[in-house]
């Protein structure tokens, strides 16, 4: 082992510097100057360079005339123990932390003021625990004992210099070492002195030649050139270039003068961008844990740095170089909207024009923005994403050539047919918007009855024109609603007793895959993609640009229906209860689990949620909610249907399932649907799951067509005009849950339990605040009927349950109450609203699972939409859909 002494031959007083040779004490003599200046040890800042394995005592200075003393010393753990006494006190400290006996160089650096000690190691203060104590016979220095631990390692300039350094004063000791000579002029104490002043370079007998290996990655356009040379010496150093999108390794060697560490600093600048700038600052330690790598960069570049091998001699690093994410997304978009305006209208271009400000062409930034932020509104107005642009497409060659070209740039992409994803998902910020709203065409094969249907095809226009043609497929309840996201989630609506879910009629689709290419998949093509589309949810598996749906023939009468219990008064919306919701809940159940009702080919159930009382104290607890029983609960309830037969056959259901068992409705409604000679389109059933403050109001000017007496039950079949209001997009959040094959059964009372809570508050009615749960019944002869081959078909899941809950709450839908924009009361209440959504979608209610992907909740585990076939969808979309790298991709789609 190398060891280094501290001694000054010239002393007379006790000054110890102890290695593995000299565990004896040394008394030797100092100059009386030295002894004259310490006597009070006021003020003093020690300094060593360390290296051990095993510490020792570092240093010792005592004086018996007046009791002053300083002494250091490493612990076998590597805690930094120190003990100063001065003429009255005495105090002893240890490093919190240990592991400085690492057999690695260390400056160790203590400072003393005023009975204040500071510890620094490399530079960084270390914490200190001290126990300040007067100063008794027991705790005087003495002579150091053939018994105190001798230091083994080595030392290198021990200087005690007669003033307290600040903490950047010792950083730059440890930075830059050789530029410290300064010091001489303080230092009571200097190993070796007259070496020191003959040779300032103290070092040269510890030389180790240091290197460093950046291995850069320049992912930039840019060629840097460095701007300032190193001024240190070194056999090798960075480049004068750094070649643009290259790769090269470089080797930074330190010369023979560089102990402890060498510090290399250089400046680079982008060809011909002032503004574009590179800087490095490395340090290359001895002490591995000490080398560092910072690098400064302009604000359009970012930089990742890791750190592969440091040791003592060597250091070896990774640098990527790249443009700031926003800045290269930006160059990325414009070459992508410079690339498909050659191809696309730039009517169908809409951009908010912040992208065009160094371009060369003109753009209104007024007019621009207005059609921009009109582009960008979303069915749930809740949300508002900002997209990088809205194409709207007008064919399948459009589509992929918008698709590859985002690609191409590295742009992520939505896709949106009618943009009424509940979750907002159709149109997310950062991304290009494929809209297919303009793809709205149909065409009839007359002899199969299978029609083809583009994606942006609404089911007002859909279904109007094949009623005209007396054919029809399993529509959606709302007429705004566009065919692709509606059939790929499942579809349910008013023929799903009858005739499933839509997916279940898709019989081929004309799809764009991942690699841009447009195939037509079918039971004969790529049949599990088919069986993924029918009810797996959308733009998983590609950008589908055609369905093809085989339809049926519209009976010849079609009514449909809604029955109201416990309604509220038109005037101040009081409930008028008297029917219990248990037994309408159980009674309803029974009909639809039924198998002896097929004229009813579809029918929902909302029961509207209602206030509570606040909590009560009762026996020194607190439930979380106040609410009645729910056995006996009454909340206002509306069934609607539909019905194949003419009215007096409903009448007589009526009749028969609900006046003769008790259970007579507030209020009928019956009204023809559309065939033939009628707009079957404007007849669509927006309130099945919508409401509007219209809806409050009486209703007046009802044209009454015919009226029915049966059994003492009213029935008038109304023309009601149609209810604009609920077409329109409105802020909203709604969630779900399945009923199990044979209904809730136990869980009855926990799920009306649900609909009763503080959370909700008088008044909301009023202020246009809807929250209630709408039953969608799928139980029917149509999936009663199917074989066990026949269910494998789609990847719908839950063909075997009974019905949908789908809890919602809905508010500003009247054009009044979105013209207050945010003046408006109704939201002092929409946060409670949206807590009583989450609280619904986390109860418990036995018998009830999984969750209805067309009623999307972000909340909700991806698989959990898909139940048992998950996994099977995962297998589709890796085998078929060419697309690795996901770019078909939303928060819920299959990964």
């Amino acid at each position: 082992m190398k060891t280094s002494k501290s001694i000054n031959p010239h002393s007379d007083k006790q000054v110890n510097a102890l290695t593995d040779t000299q565990a004896q004490t040394s008394q030797t003599r100092v100059a009386d100057a030295f002894a004259l200046n310490t006597a009070t040890l006021d003020v003093f800042t020690f300094q060593a360079w360390i290296k051990t394995q095993e510490g020792g005592v570092v240093f010792q200075y005592c004086c018996e005339n007046n009791n002053t003393g300083f002494r250091v010393t490493i612990n076998s753990l590597g805690h930094i123990e120190t003990r100063v006494n001065s003429q009255l006190l005495h105090i002893d400290t240890i490093s919190t932390l240990g592991g400085i006996n690492d057999d690695y160089w260390h400056l160790l650096s203590i400072t003393y003021q005023y009975h204040e000690i500071k510890c620094f190691i490399d530079g960084n203060e270390i914490h200190l625990q001290q126990q300040p104590a007067p100063l008794t016979e027991w705790t005087k220095l003495k002579p150091i004992a053939d018994n105190v631990t001798a230091f083994n390692g080595e030392l290198l300039n021990i200087s005690l210099i007669e003033q307290c350094l600040n903490e950047s004063e010792i950083l730059d000791c440890y930075l830059h070492p050789h530029n410290q000579p300064k010091l001489i002029d303080y230092n009571l104490y200097i190993y070796p002195k007259k070496q020191y002043k003959a040779n300032t370079n103290l070092y040269s007998h510890h030389s180790t030649r240091q290197e460093v290996m950046l291995i850069i990655f320049n992912d930039t356009e840019y060629e840097f050139s460095k701007q300032s040379l190193n001024t240190n010496n070194f056999y090798k150093q960075l480049p004068n270039i750094i070649p643009a999108h290259e790769r090269c390794a470089y080797i930074i060697e330190s010369g023979d003068d560089s102990w402890p560490h060498f510090v290399y600093q250089t400046h680079y600048q982008a060809e011909g961008r002032a503004d574009i700038e590179l800087s490095f600052d490395i340090v290359k330690s001895l002490t591995p844990n000490r080398s560092y790598i910072n690098l400064q960069l302009s604000n359009e570049l970012e930089f990742d740095c890791f750190i592969s091998q440091s040791t003592s001699s060597r250091l070896t690093a990774e640098i990527r170089i790249g443009e700031n994410v926003v800045t290269s997304q930006a160059k990325h978009f414009m070459r992508f909207i410079n690339e498909v305006r050659s191809h696309i209208a730039s009517e169908n271009i809409i951009t908010d024009g912040q992208y065009y400000a160094e371009q060369d062409f003109w753009v209104s930034t007024g007019q621009q923005m207005l059609a921009y932020e009109k582009a960008c509104q979303l069915f749930n107005r809740r949300l508002h994403k900002k997209p990088l642009a809205i194409i709207k497409c007008r064919s399948s060659q459009e589509v992929k050539l918008v698709y590859k070209t985002a690609v191409d740039y590295h742009l992520a992409i939505s896709v949106r047919s009618s943009g009424h994803d509940h979750e907002g998902e159709s149109g997310e910020t950062n991304t290009i918007v494929i809209d297919l709203e303009l793809m709205n065409g149909i065409e009839l094969d007359p002899i199969s009855g299978i029609v083809a249907v583009e994606p942006g095809c609404t089911m007002q226009t859909l279904t109007s024109y094949l009623a005209q043609k007396g054919l029809m497929l399993p529509h959606s309840t709302s007429a705004s609603h566009a065919i692709a996201g509606f059939i790929m989630g499942g579809g349910w609506g008013p023929w799903c007793r009858k005739y499933g879910m839509c997916c279940e009629s898709l019989v081929q689709a004309e799809i764009v895959l991942g690699i841009g290419e447009t195939q037509v998949v079918s039971a004969a093509n790529k049949p599990e993609l088919l069986w993924a589309l029918k009810g797996g949810g959308g733009l998983s598996y590609g950008i589908v640009t055609r369905f093809f749906i085989q339809t049926f023939a519209l009976p010849p009468s079609l009514l449909k229906f809604e029955l109201e219990w416990n309604p509220y008064l038109k005037g101040n919306q009081e409930l008028q209860a008297n029917t219990t919701t248990l037994c309408l809940l159980e009674r309803w159940e029974q009909i639809i689990l039924a198998d002896n009702l097929p004229c009813l080919l579809g029918t929902n159930l909302k029961i509207h949620a209602k206030p509570t009382e606040p909590p009560v104290p009762h026996n020194h607890s607190m439930r979380d909610e106040q609410v009645e029983d729910p056995s006996v609960a009454k909340h206002n309830c509306i069934m609607y249907g539909y019905w194949e037969g003419n009215p007096a056959s409903l009448a007589h259901f009526i009749n028969a399932q609900f006046t003769e068992t008790g259970l007579k409705p507030n209020r009928v409604q019956i009204s023809p649907m559309g065939g033939l000679t009628q707009s079957y389109g404007d007849e669509l059933m927006e309130s099945w799951n919508r409401e509007a403050i219209q809806d409050l109001q009486p209703v007046l000017n009802h044209k009454i067509t015919e009226l029915i007496n049966d059994k003492g039950i009213q029935l008038y079949q109304n023309k009601r005009q149609h209810t604009q209001d609920l077409l329109r997009p409105a802020p909203h959040k709604v969630t779900s849950r399945l009923a199990h094959p044979l209904g809730l059964r136990q869980g009855h009372l926990q799920f009306i339990e649900s609909l009763s809570s503080p959370q909700l508050l008088d008044g909301n009615r009023q202020l246009g605040l809807f929250t209630y749960v709408t039953l969608s019944a799928i139980s029917g002869d149509f999936y009663r009927s199917l074989s066990e081959i026949q269910k494998s078909q789609s990847a719908f899941p839950y063909k075997e349950h009974a019905y949908i809950i789908q809890y919602q709450t809905w508010w500003n839908s009247e054009l009044q109450e979105q013209a207050l924009l945010q003046a408006n009361p109704v939201y002092t209440r929409v946060n409670r609203a949206l807590d009583w959504i989450d609280r619904c979608r986390d109860a418990s209610i036995a018998n009830s699972s999984g969750a209805f992907i067309n009623f999307k909740d972000k909340s909700i585990p991806t698989a959990q939409y898909f139940g048992q076939n998950y996994a099977m969808l995962q297998q589709v979309k890796a085998s078929y859909c060419q697309d690795p790298l996901n770019h078909f991709r939303s928060r819920k789609s299959i990964v």
